[in-house]
């Protein structure tokens, strides 16, 4: 089976338009962003596009990262007091050299729609979250949508938007996972073969190979990068949704709900 991303994500939509109606004044999401990638660039295009369904402004700031970090947190914060703001993004990566802990604190936790503040993580992380980060609400979403049975989990990446919150997640449900971060440093092709769910986001191409993957085994693809086209981390141009019980392929698998919930952590 492999799911459209789009149609899921249309469907939030439409009851995100009802909770839109409750506030009557015009309302705006900031984005913030250093570097115009690929991922960047098309995950922005997708978040201005959803905006737009909603009624909601969305501004985007564009940081020089040859500043000092204390500085640029200043920036951020009169970003933030800006008329008519509700929700506050920083698009990662943030560049190495700059204070990533500094800079995302910068938002208050109000606006905080990533769910990457202090305060907010804290939440999550003892089971009292106001909102879950987006990729994690995506995931929760389409396990209670497909009633899916996630067992014997490869969590492939530590990163802060997907493998760190979703290890907590899973943690939090009690499901069994292995957790690698350095595909490299592993016999990616063995853990594959022998995982039931595998759930990537490190954004390598061809990573996750079709005749690794054991069959009728549940996929979420987070990843993101180009080769001469939009691609996730399972190898390309191979029909996995033939040898998956599930599968969210890329594009249009899990960014566009992603996204979708991003917004519904807005308007809550």
């Amino acid at each position: 089976m492999i799911i459209n991303g789009k149609d899921i994500a249309n469907g939030i939509l439409e009851e995100l338009k009802l909770a839109r109606q409750e506030y009557k004044n015009k309302i705006k999401l900031t984005i913030i962003t250093f570097k115009a990638d690929v991922a960047n660039t098309s995950y922005i295009k997708i978040k201005k596009n959803f905006a737009e369904k909603l009624n909601i402004d969305c501004d985007i700031h564009y940081l020089d990262s040859s500043k000092k970090s204390k500085e640029l947190r200043n920036e951020i914060s009169k970003i933030c007091k800006e008329k008519f703001v509700k929700g506050v993004i920083i698009q990662l990566p943030i560049p190495e050299h700059l204070n990533k802990n500094m800079l995302i604190n910068a938002i208050p936790d109000t606006l905080d729609i990533d769910c990457l503040t202090y305060k907010n993580l804290g939440r999550f992380y003892q089971g009292k979250e106001n909102i879950m980060p987006p990729t994690v609400s995506a995931l929760d979403y389409l396990i209670k949508k497909y009633n899916l049975k996630l067992a014997n989990v490869l969590l492939v990446g530590q990163g802060d938007l997907v493998g760190k919150p979703i290890a907590q997640y899973l943690i939090t449900h009690h499901i069994k996972f292995t957790n690698i971060d350095h595909p490299a440093d592993n016999d990616i092709d063995v853990l594959c073969s022998t995982a039931d769910t595998i759930i990537t986001g490190v954004g390598l191409p061809n990573l996750i190979k079709f005749d690794s993957i054991k069959k009728d085994s549940i996929i979420f693809d987070y990843g993101c990068n180009k080769i001469e086209k939009i691609c996730g981390d399972c190898e390309t141009d191979q029909p996995f949704e033939t040898k998956c019980s599930f599968f969210t392929p890329v594009p249009n698998g899990l960014g566009p709900i992603v996204v979708a919930k991003l917004f519904e952590n807005m308007l809550k």
